[in-house]
């Protein structure tokens, strides 16, 4: 009875000690903000973003074209005529909304593909802290609507600026590492 006792005990404790994960936490839309490559990936879907609203753009131009035809033909009395240009409009119209929608995903997967390079990269510093740190986990400080998920962590645990220098990034007003003064060396 002692020994089932003792083995139960030492199960209970191990199982309590393995529990016992480290958590970190880190914003990476933060870290993403201050990243080099943000602005070029930022300026190249404002160019692909203005490639597809030119688009759109064109396709609402031809509807308000038919619009005022329609509008024209409607006040010369030509019903037949008129009823032909809404059937065209009405077409033309959900062919815009679809093209929209297309617009809309084409810019989210082509945010996701320029994205991905420098996310990996993030990831990859991430762990890289992380380890060096004993963290077994990392999580996301915020979510996408920049809402914190992280209420609570203990001093130390979120390593957003621990990644920010391992990418090597220099940040504005950031104070400056202390130099060192060589071994044997005193000031005066």
């Amino acid at each position: 009875m002692k020994s089932l006792i003792l083995s139960l005990s030492f199960i209970m404790a191990t199982s309590t000690l393995s529990m016992a994960q480290k958590f970190a936490h880190a914003d990476i839309n933060a870290i993403l903000s201050v990243m080099p490559e943000n602005e070029k990936l930022n300026e190249d879907l404002k160019i692909y973003a203005t490639g597809l609203s030119k688009m759109i753009d064109d396709k609402k131009a031809q509807l308000d074209m038919l619009v005022e035809q329609f509008n024209k033909v409607l006040a010369a009395g030509d019903t037949a005529k008129a009823v032909e240009l809404q059937k065209q409009g009405l077409e033309l119209d959900k062919g815009l909304q679809q093209s929209s929608q297309q617009a809309e995903q084409q810019l989210a997967q082509k945010r996701s593909e320029l994205l991905q390079p420098v996310l990996q990269r993030i990831r990859t510093s991430m762990e890289k802290v992380a380890k060096s740190k004993g963290y077994e986990y990392v999580l996301n400080s915020v979510d996408g609507s920049g809402t914190s998920i992280v209420l609570w962590g203990p001093e130390g645990s979120d390593i957003t600026r621990a990644v920010v220098d391992d990418l090597g990034i220099k940040l504005e007003g950031a104070p400056a590492e202390p130099v060192q003064e060589p071994a044997g060396k005193k000031k005066k």
